[in-house]
Parts: C-alpha cells; sequence; structure tokens
C-alpha cells in the first residue's frame, strides 16, 4: 500500500483493486458513461480489470504488468481507479482507463501521478485503445478535471475523434426495400449493403448489434462515384435499427485537420440524418 496525501491534509491511501471495490467503481464509471451507451455490469468491470478487449474473450494483444488499483479515502470510500499496463511491442505504457470524482482534479492527478511512478520513465499513452468500458479518447467537454489533470502532467493531445450520437424515437419502424441486411462475421452486428438494380455496389455501412437498445455506427462506405448517395445509405441504417427496437445509436468519427475536407463531408452527412455531436475524444501522450 501506498499512502497519499491529498487536498486538505486528507490522508488517502492506493491500493490493488479488490472485488469489494466493485459497486463503488461502477458507479464512478457510470458518471462519466457518455450518451447513447449502454449501461454496464459487474461482469464487465471484471472484464476490464483483466484487460478483456472489448470485442472477444481474449486479452489486450501484448500486454504485460496489467495493474488496476484504486484511491481511497481514510474512510474506505472509493474515490478513483485506474488501470495501465506495458505494451512489449514498442516499451510504452497505456493507461486503459480511469476514473474519478470529476469535480475533485487532485484525483485524477494523483491517479495518473501513481501510473507514471509504476510504469517508469517511457512513453505512456492514455485512453488510446477501446475497453470493456468506453471507447478510446477522453470525453474533453464532459471530463474537464481529468483533461487538466493530464496537460498538468505533461501530456498533450495526439489523436481527436468526435462523438456523435442520435435517437430513433421520431423514427418510424419501415425499412425501405433499397439495402440488402446480412449478418456480420467476426464482428457481432448487421452489414447493409445498397446495390444497383444490376448489382453494382454503390456503398455499404456496418452496425453494431444493439445492447439494451443502443447500438455504434462503426463505419459507412460509398463507391467514389456515388458519394452523393451516402445520405440514403444512412437513413437505411437508422430505418433498420429503429424497425428492430433499437432507441439510440452512436458514431465516433475523426476530427478534421487542415487539408481534410472529406471528414468534414462526414460530419455533414451524419448532422444531415440528425446526428448531434456530443463530446471530442482526444487521446493523450507524454514522453520522458
Amino acid at each position: 500500500m501506498v499512502t497519499a496525501v491529498a487536498r486538505a491534509g486528507a490522508e488517502t491511501m492506493m491500493r490493488p483493486f479488490e472485488p469489494g471495490d466493485r459497486a463503488a467503481v461502477l458507479e464512478l464509471v457510470a458518471a462519466d458513461l457518455l450518451p447513447g451507451l449502454p449501461g454496464l455490469t459487474v461482469a464487465e468491470l471484471d472484464r476490464a480489470v483483466e484487460g478483456t478487449c472489448p470485442s472477444g474473450p481474449g486479452a489486450q494483444a501484448g500486454l504485460e504488468g496489467l495493474c488496476t488499483e484504486v484511491y481511497a479515502g481514510a474512510d474506505g470510500q472509493i474515490l478513483g481507479a485506474a488501470s495501465w499496463a506495458v505494451r512489449p511491442s514498442d516499451g510504452a505504457g497505456t493507461l486503459l482507463w480511469l476514473h474519478c470524482l470529476e469535480d475533485e482534479q487532485y484525483l485524477a492527478r494523483a491517479l495518473l501521478e501513481r501510473a507514471m511512478a509504476r510504469l517508469g520513465r517511457r512513453t505512456v499513452h492514455v485512453l488510446a485503445e477501446p475497453t470493456v468500458l468506453a471507447p478510446a479518447g477522453l470525453p474533453v467537454r464532459m471530463r474537464p478535471g481529468t483533461r487538466r489533470a493530464l496537460e498538468e502532467c505533461g501530456f498533450s493531445g495526439t489523436d481527436r475523434w468526435r462523438y456523435l450520437h442520435r435517437r430513433l424515437d421520431d423514427r418510424g419502424g419501415r425499412l425501405y426495400a433499397v439495402a440488402d441486411v446480412v449478418e456480420c462475421s467476426g464482428l457481432p452486428g448487421w452489414r447493409l449493403q445498397l446495390r444497383e438494380r444490376d448489382g453494382a455496389r454503390i456503398g455499404e455501412a456496418l452496425v453494431g448489434l444493439p445492447v439494451e437498445g443502443t447500438t455504434a455506427l462503426q463505419w459507412v462506405s460509398l463507391a467514389p462515384a456515388r458519394r452523393s448517395m451516402g445520405n440514403i445509405l444512412l437513413e437505411q441504417c437508422l430505418a433498420h435499427l429503429a424497425d428492430r427496437g433499437v432507441r439510440e445509436v452512436t458514431a465516433v468519427l475523426p476530427a478534421p485537420e487542415d487539408g481534410q475536407p472529406d471528414l468534414d463531408a462526414a460530419l455533414a452527412l451524419h448532422t444531415a440524418a440528425g446526428f448531434t455531436e456530443i463530446d471530442q475524444l482526444h487521446v493523450y501522450t507524454r514522453r520522458p
């Protein structure tokens, strides 16, 4: 156990995660949950602590020294939790997930400093990969305390995505006979294929299987000459999901930089279909 000193001289403790911490840690994770993501279960938290991949039963590839610790007050209250490991492929550290009372910025900083001390002098990436708990990246608007703590600890944003959300309550449950719907192999979900009458491919989209009435639009792809039909394909996706009782759908798009007009076009396509940008997801990196 490592004892630290929090604000106002209150004694706190950083220690390994224990099964009895589950309920308190789940509360912290739930407070950071983005709109459109399903609630988390104890089993899913256990998978995250074990480093399980979000898309399958196996552990995150190439991780060593996986460690999950909680930050507890003198009264035993769990104030925060984080999980980190080392990637043998490049020797970099990776902070897989971190959750704490967001209004108390010192908590995020204490967890970050603990992770950096345990990982040693190496490059460290924060929230670079999706986990069972959340997609990759920190929601910087929803979690300003953690964002400021990262910046104070010398981390800088390296990759950014837009997190979009769309409710389907306003859609009728009807499908237009324009797209074929097939089950996906590998990643569970549906593939919607839009074709001409002669069978020529126009485009396709991939959506995940719904959980608690929510799902994610993984990607939309169109043949170069048929970009103008993107709105039809996206409407097909939403109609298909609404027909199967899905109430909410999310999408993650790269945030554009200069000279990337295609990314602005992708946002315009989703916005026209009723998606709203909820937050931006940033991955952070600190080099020694």
